[in-house]
């Protein structure tokens, strides 16, 4: 496939979106594309990866209707940070959907101190549909995951 015939992101949300999700999800890649972080298309048009140096940040779902959705990979989340960002990242974590295949299922997982049965093995902190206040928080989780991912012992959908 030559580059000229590779899909963007950009193209894909233009396609896919109006109104809020839109604007927010442009102004999302943007702000990636700004920092050297262009989303590579992982499976098909619909969902992507998030590229820092050598390994992966995080990923774009698009593969519902109207619905854009940002994942974190299973990882060490821990340390202290300030109210409102842990309570945003905690009501944002995923419970296992068995999705199937050969993903081992929910397992319970420590996020920010706090214990979460049967959560998502693979991506655990999803944001659908964000606005632009918790946009501020996944921004501030992808300069979090700059940091632990080198040192990251789930290795799942990081390595580049």
């Amino acid at each position: 496939m030559t580059e000229q015939n590779t899909p963007k992101i950009k193209d894909e949300i233009l396609k896919h979106f109006d109104g809020d999700i839109k604007e927010t999800a442009l102004g999302f890649v943007a702000y990636l594309n700004e920092h050297n972080m262009e989303p590579q298309q992982w499976f098909g048009p619909a969902i992507w990866k998030t590229p820092y140096d050598k390994y992966y940040l995080c990923g774009i779902f698009m593969n519902q209707p109207g619905k854009f959705r940002i994942y974190f990979y299973r990882g060490d989340y821990a340390g202290e940070y300030y109210e409102r960002f842990i309570k945003t990242v905690h009501d944002h974590v995923a419970p296992c959907v068995d999705c199937g295949g050969e993903c081992p299922k929910g397992m319970d997982m420590t996020i920010f101190g706090k214990e979460f049965p049967n959560t998502c093995y693979q991506f655990p902190i999803q944001f659908e549909n964000p606005d632009s206040g918790t946009m501020e928080h996944i921004k501030e989780l992808i300069e979090y995951w700059k940091v632990i991912v080198p040192h990251n012992t789930d290795k799942l959908h990081v390595l580049g």
